[in-house]
């Protein structure tokens, strides 16, 4: 809405209804002006596809799912809450007993600077710097190369201050953030934003659902971290069905590299979706020269780095950062995964070849991110839209399938009458929650749904060429679930496993 007041002496819930009231017939106003323009525009242009076939259907959606929101645990939230500070008060504690400069804070950069990268402290040489202060940067990524040639006490240090701000952030952005969400709402559930212009690679994005500068009414669901198998503190555990029904999550596998063999037809690509192995131990039996069988977990993870890299436009030398290898042994690996996979390379090449002739790139479903510094005279930013406009390719595509399903899945839920509702989705999944009589025909029509791309040659002329897996998970929160068995026919196997898991944790 556009600003008609100042934020920082009214929010939303005190605001003067004749400012506000002005302020929403403006937004109203030039929202629809801009609305006539835009789809003539696209109508003209014949890029009017995405908006006609899924955009216009899929924001009703997305409103209904924000609106839904999300049960919190109490209990869960409180303990921890209680685990977290105790952890965050022994971390401080043991930092203190490391520091070789008394008085630090953990929490201030200019003193961890002082401390890291100073001769009065540790002495440790800065990668990375501020592009503001100048000063050596603090941020996890820049803590962790650092740490990677540091030794003896630095090296516990930076390790300790990396859990430490972890945990910091986990305490005040996640539980404290839901327990001042919670508060403010009066209803003990939290409430997510569904952003489909934020991100330009075309991915739909989930922030925080902003009233004012003062008040949340959630936390970015997205953005919950997935724990360790042996941590304690689960924060996807806040988040829980409603009384009597069951949390259930399904998300594609390796939808990203499903669309990559989508877009190059490459045969070995194709052939190890296809055939249902799995596909990083099939690239690198292909990459190493060995029966799959015989592949290292190090070998298949070396080739599962290649395979994401190479959709996120990365080489050899970030991949000898990744795996701690000479960049030519990386380069030797790049080529052998060229040679196995040489459509993938072909494909790479035209589509930077189409973005240098008309400044943008095109998604599977005629999506459009243009790129005009791919015509600038500094090689540097050429380089740089070129691995935009491939990661453009993939990354809108792979969102707008699940963008697709979700659509799918709405319009099944209600067709069939079953007591289930979108609660979320994150990335490449989709989460809701369902009634315990209603789980067996939810589940299996979850899968069912994300798994189809028929209707895809009608609405757009696509027909693909591998299949896309899905993993479904149960259970009675998002952070406590058990997989979903299939028989091959696609029925639900362990249903009474579920409810059981359900009923007893």
């Amino acid at each position: 809405m556009l600003t008609v007041t100042n934020g920082g002496t009214h929010d939303w819930e005190n605001m003067p209804l004749d400012e506000m009231a002005l302020g929403n017939a403006m937004d109203a106003d030039f929202t629809l002006r801009a609305h006539t323009n835009m789809v003539g525009e696209m109508k003209r242009k014949g890029v009017n596809h995405v908006y006609e076939k899924l955009l216009k259907e899929i924001l009703v959606v997305a409103s209904e799912v924000e609106h839904q929101g999300i049960l919190v645990d109490n209990d869960c939230v409180s303990r921890f809450d209680e685990l977290l500070e105790k952890e965050i008060g022994e971390l401080e504690t043991k930092l203190s007993e490391l520091s070789v400069i008394d008085g630090v804070n953990p929490r201030s950069n200019a003193d961890m600077g002082l401390l890291l990268f100073t001769k009065e402290g540790f002495g440790l040489r800065a990668l990375e710097f501020s592009k503001k202060t100048k000063a050596p940067s603090i941020t996890e990524a820049h803590l962790q190369k650092v740490a990677a040639t540091a030794t003896g006490d630095a090296k516990e240090y930076i390790d300790l201050l990396l859990k430490y701000k972890g945990r910091v952030k986990q305490h005040k952005t996640y539980v404290k953030g839901v327990e001042k969400a919670i508060e403010y709402n009066e209803d003990n559930r939290v409430y997510s934003s569904y952003n489909f212009g934020n991100v330009v690679t075309g991915r739909l994005s989930c922030s925080t659902y902003q009233v004012s500068p003062k008040h949340k009414k959630g936390i970015s669901f997205h953005t919950l971290p997935r724990p360790d198998e042996d941590d304690p503190i689960n924060l996807r555990s806040m988040m829980t069905a409603d009384d009597g029904k069951v949390f259930v999550a399904a998300d594609f596998s390796q939808a990203e590299l499903r669309v990559l063999a989508q877009c190059c037809k490459d045969k070995n690509l194709i052939e190890a979706f296809n055939s249902g192995q799995d596909l990083h131990s099939f690239t690198a039996s292909l990459v190493f020269g060995k029966d799959a069988k015989d592949v290292t977990k190090q070998e298949r993870q070396i080739a599962k780095s290649v395979s994401f890299l190479i959709v996120y436009g990365g080489g050899p030398h970030k991949l000898a950062e990744q795996i701690g290898k000479s960049v030519g042994y990386c380069k030797n690996i790049f080529k052998a995964y060229q040679d196995s996979f040489p459509k993938v390379f072909n494909w790479i090449n035209f589509v930077h070849k189409f973005v240098r002739e008309n400044g943008y790139a095109v998604s599977l479903f005629g999506r459009r991110r243009h790129l005009p510094n791919v015509k600038s005279p500094n090689k540097k930013y050429q380089y740089r839209a070129l691995r935009q406009g491939m990661n453009f390719v993939i990354q809108s595509s792979a969102s707008d399938l699940m963008l697709h399903s979700i659509l799918r899945l709405q319009k099944y839920l209600k067709a069939t009458g079953l007591d289930a509702q979108i609660l979320a989705t994150v990335h490449d999944s989709v989460e809701v929650q369902c009634s315990r009589k209603d789980l067996k025909k939810v589940i299996e029509l979850m899968r069912y749904v994300l798994e189809s791309t028929e209707d895809f040659k009608e609405l757009y002329g696509l027909d693909f060429v591998v299949p896309f897996a899905v993993d479904v998970e149960a259970g009675y929160s998002f952070g406590d679930m058990i997989d979903a068995e299939f028989s091959s026919e696609g029925h639900l196997l362990n249903e009474a496993e579920i409810i059981d898991y359900v009923e007893t944790s």
